[in-house]
């Protein structure tokens, strides 16, 4: 395993993970292999069945792997943060699949997921300053790492701002989008009034 993707995997604290790998006898959380081609194909590059997974994972997370492979701390391993790449915010990638190809550059897909709710503009376009604060605007902050984003949804969006993406996130000029196949029966739940209109003070609730 490479020190960068050993960082990632020593960075991982995410519960979730550890119990959804535990209950469905997963612990690695290794691709399906159907899946696995998909990624493969759609970003054009050969995913190994050892690829490390993790869901929900931190951006502050993947910054901290890169710099504590690539970078060297000034005073022990005290780094400064004078660009603000690490936050205060838990803001996170719904999946991230790494792993180093036989050049040793390690290779990070982050992906975005929504099931029965729309990307946002507001929330997309923070996530991409993060983003560039991370890799930079060419994705090329740090060389030895090669950065991949795709989004992953039951419809394709048609209402993301992508001109504000960096370069490097387009392939064939689009944002690599996946298809997710969900129920149609699922109830929505709302705090309402006497008469089910939507409210906030939330006096009723319902479900349609």
């Amino acid at each position: 395993m490479s020190a960068m993707i050993d960082n990632l995997e020593k960075l991982n604290r995410k519960e979730r993970f550890f119990l959804i790998g535990m209950v469905l006898g997963n612990p690695k959380f290794k691709l399906d292999p159907m899946f696995q081609q998909r990624l493969s194909t759609k970003f054009n590059v050969v995913i190994p069945d050892t690829a490390f997974v993790a869901m929900d994972y931190h951006l502050n997370w993947i910054y901290a792997a890169a710099a504590l492979t690539f970078s060297s701390p000034e005073s022990g391993r005290i780094y400064e943060n004078a660009s603000g790449a690490i936050d205060g915010t838990q803001e996170d990638v719904d999946l991230l699949v790494a792993f180093e190809d036989v050049s040793g550059l390690s290779h990070l897909i982050m992906l975005e997921a929504k099931g029965f709710t729309a990307f946002s503009n507001r929330q997309f376009a923070h996530k991409m300053d993060r983003l560039k604060s991370i890799f930079g605007e060419k994705g090329n902050r740090w060389p030895e790492v090669k950065p991949y984003f795709g989004l992953i949804s039951s419809r394709e969006s048609g209402k993301i701002k992508t001109d504000i993406c960096p370069s490097w996130l387009k392939v064939e000029g689009k944002i690599p989008w996946f298809e997710m196949s969900l129920p149609n029966n699922r109830l929505i739940l709302y705090g309402c009034d006497k008469l089910g209109r939507p409210n906030q003070e939330r006096a009723f609730w319902t479900v349609k």
